[in-house]
């Protein structure tokens, strides 16, 4: 449920954000200026939308699938056994789902980017915009790292456990060299 909170959260705080923009846009500027004039504005507006949609599209997501033998099983989520290659609606749900995550994501980030820059320039202050990419970059980098440590980890887990099982029905690993055990030794 953390991830949801966050996507309705998000959602709250970017429909917001999109309102004081419009609100505060009258009063910076040129009155010639407007709205919808820099890629800024629009990257906004378009955030706001994927940001909906992506709320929206988490209420929507379709049961867990389970493989079943019964043809005549209507379940929801039951996938017969023939058909588990294919895509299921559930998988497609996830790939657009994640897809547009990492779009608003990369969006976002655009968006902050440029908002810094916009303030820098409309008030003489220092750009702080290629700090806020290499914070990013960072949080990036570690999230991979992360990612890459766990999956090793799980890697590693499954091969000793496979170790274990071979082990219990008479293979060794070398450690004795009695000739009555087969040696096995996983590459």
């Amino acid at each position: 449920y953390i991830h949801v909170i966050l996507n309705v959260t998000t959602f709250a705080m970017t429909f917001f954000t999109v309102g004081i923009a419009f609100a505060t846009m009258n009063g910076m500027g040129d009155a010639s200026e407007g709205h919808m004039k820099e890629v800024h504005h629009i990257v906004g507006l378009l955030l706001l939308l994927l940001v909906s949609f992506q709320t929206a599209n988490g209420f929507l997501r379709p049961p867990r699938e389970f493989i079943t033998d019964d043809v005549t099983d209507h379940t929801p989520g039951a996938i017969h056994r023939s058909q588990t290659k294919s895509l299921t609606t559930r998988t497609l749900w996830y790939l657009s789902h994640a897809g547009c995550g990492l779009l608003i994501f990369a969006l976002g980030t655009y968006q902050v980017h440029s908002g810094m820059g916009l303030f820098s320039k409309r008030f003489g202050t220092t750009d702080w915009g290629s700090v806020y990419l290499g914070y990013i970059f960072l949080v990036i980098t570690v999230v991979i790292g992360g990612k890459s440590w766990v999956k090793l980890r799980e890697r590693k887990s499954k091969r000793l456990s496979f170790e274990m099982q071979m082990g219990g029905e008479g293979f060794n690993y070398g450690d004795d060299n009695s000739s009555d055990t087969m040696s096995f030794r996983p590459v």
